[in-house]
């Protein structure tokens, strides 16, 4: 009989791909202990654990004082007391450093049975096995078995995905993209415009344009585009009304992105839409976010926040807060990206005698650990502005 034991903490991504790696790899267990804590358990987490996991399994909790080593001790010498196991892998990641070091020290000395101790590195693409060394006394790598989807991941965090976009046009996207940078004016125009239909906090649900004028303005500006106007009804639904004011961004750089799928990325969606409750207060308060594309690599969380023309100083603080907010919310593996197509974040630089990123951008970004790919990345290659940063991390030696 088999045994997984792991630490339950705000990261569940270290333990359901841990647990689902063993299921998966062949090696199984028949029953998992969980060391949690009082909070722990106020939120769930062992139960969002199992429920992402999956699989038939028996399971027992043993709940501690994560500030207190030897109570840690205490309560896995109770389990364990009465109970013998063929072999029990444990997976120290979680927890505190009190609650992983008190297990370690557990476990290195245990005698009834063989045990196998593992850690996963953050942005890690293998975990780390600690006892028992190999060979030459390293960690030894295990890969990972198990690629984890969008959803996937966020059923690991407790959050409910409510629903995931489509693509409008993918091809007519990359027209914009094309005649941008030519006609950017007629873009800022048409974001002026639309932006009134589009309600900005809560439920996007349609604001029917009232003034038919403004649709006249619209149809011109897109016949100015080269479209035919005919084809959007900006009546119907507020999909185009998203589309062109800036939803066609987001598609251009899912679709860049999208290109790498299968190499680096495991699963990438676009416009999702999460819904959370909170169960930390009695009236369950409700936490809605929108993100506009969200990607796998690894295992671990891509966030693109798509920004297609320029913003006020205010406005670029409000997007890296809200940004660096969601990714603290998702994990610490979490990584988050501002793609923007605006021009009003350089300044030119008389002793490099060439534009740079404004000095207040580049704070920002460092501040909120967001990383901010602009224009020139874009048209350099966005695609290839991921592929490097997503191979460094693959292939980097850990």
């Amino acid at each position: 009989m088999n045994l997984a034991v792991i630490l339950v903490s705000e990261q569940t991504i270290p333990n359901v791909v841990f647990l689902k790696n063993l299921l998966d790899s062949g090696e199984g267990f028949d029953k998992v202990l969980f060391i949690t804590t009082e909070s722990m358990e106020k939120k769930g987490k062992c139960e969002i654990i199992k429920k992402t996991v999956g699989g038939d399994f028996d399971s027992e909790k043993k709940e501690v004082n994560q500030n207190m080593l030897f109570d840690v001790k205490e309560k896995l010498n109770e389990f364990f007391e009465d109970k013998k196991f063929d072999k029990i892998f444990i997976n120290i990641t979680g927890g505190n450093k009190i609650m992983s070091l008190a297990t370690y020290m557990f476990f290195n000395d245990y005698k009834n049975g063989e045990v196998e101790i593992f850690y996963l590195p953050i942005e890690s693409v293998c975990f780390k096995r600690i006892k028992p060394l190999d060979a030459s006394g390293k960690a030894f790598d295990v890969p990972f078995e198990i690629k984890l989807t969008v959803d996937k991941y966020f059923e690991a965090l407790g959050v409910e995905v409510e629903k995931m976009g489509e693509p409008v046009d993918l091809e007519l996207s990359k027209e914009l993209y094309d005649v941008y940078f030519e006609k950017k004016c007629i873009f800022s125009d048409l974001t002026d415009i639309l932006r009134k239909y589009r309600i900005k906090d809560g439920n996007k649900e349609f604001k029917k344009p009232k003034n038919r004028e403004d649709v006249k303005k619209v149809q011109c500006l897109l016949s100015v585009l080269g479209l035919d106007t005919s084809k959007f009804d900006f009546f119907e639904s507020r999909k185009y009304i998203d589309y062109f004011s800036g939803g066609w961004f987001e598609e251009y750089v899912y679709d860049k992105i999208k290109s790498l799928n299968g190499e680096y990325i495991n699963d990438i969606r676009l416009n999702v839409k999460l819904h959370e409750k909170s169960r930390e207060v009695e009236d369950e308060s409700e936490v809605k976010n929108e993100l506009d594309v969200v990607f796998i690599a690894n295992n671990n969380l891509h966030v693109v926040e798509c920004k297609s023309g320029n913003l006020t100083n205010q406005d670029w603080t409000n997007t890296f807060y809200k940004v660096a907010l969601l990714n603290r919310r998702f994990g610490l593996s979490a990584t988050s990206y501002i793609v923007s197509l605006a021009d009003n974040v350089f300044v030119f630089d008389k002793k490099q005698d060439k534009e740079v990123l404004k000095e207040n951008i580049q704070s920002k970004s460092s501040v909120f650990g967001v990383r901010f790919v602009d224009y020139k990345k874009v048209v350099s290659g966005l695609d290839d502005y991921f592929n490097g940063k997503l191979s460094k991390n693959a292939n980097r030696e850990l």
